[in-house]
């Protein structure tokens, strides 16, 4: 599995801080566009909750495998590859969604996209030898 960028209490203390914040980030992250997304559970039982950069397309959401640094992939990505029913906390709604990893000129379409918003994740494909995923979510009551 890979490494994590943030460390779990990180992670606990933004997630708690954006649902309070009716599922806005806060602090050093607001404005940028930032969901939860729970995919597979944790050893001890508890829901595995990611938060992530997301670029919205009419009813899609679009996230992006990026783990800054690493040339493995996230664990959510993972989770999804298992199995791609999951759950997602955006815009202060909870909507169960079906991800579908995307692949050639569509996921090169969506990766520069969220480059031009970010130029980052520019810096981020640039810094790992493998193609960072985009995977689409798509809430399940528009399938």
């Amino acid at each position: 599995m890979s490494k994590k960028m943030f460390s779990d209490q990180e992670i606990s203390d933004f997630v708690d801080e954006f649902r309070a914040n009716g599922g806005r980030p806060a602090g050093k992250y607001a404005g940028y566009t930032l969901l939860l997304l729970t995919s597979g559970v944790e050893a001890d039982g508890t829901p595995h909750v990611s938060p992530l950069n997301f670029y919205a397309d009419a009813d899609r959401y679009f996230v992006y495998a990026v783990n800054p640094g690493v040339d493995e992939h996230p664990r959510w990505l993972h989770d999804l590859r298992a199995d791609p029913q999951a759950t997602i906390e955006v815009e202060g709604r909870t909507l169960q969604v079906t991800a579908e990893e995307i692949h050639g000129a569509k996921r090169d379409e969506m990766y520069a996209r969220q480059a031009a918003r970010y130029p980052q994740f520019t810096e981020h494909q640039a810094t790992t030898t493998r193609l960072i995923p985009v995977v689409e979510l798509v809430p399940n009551a528009n399938r």
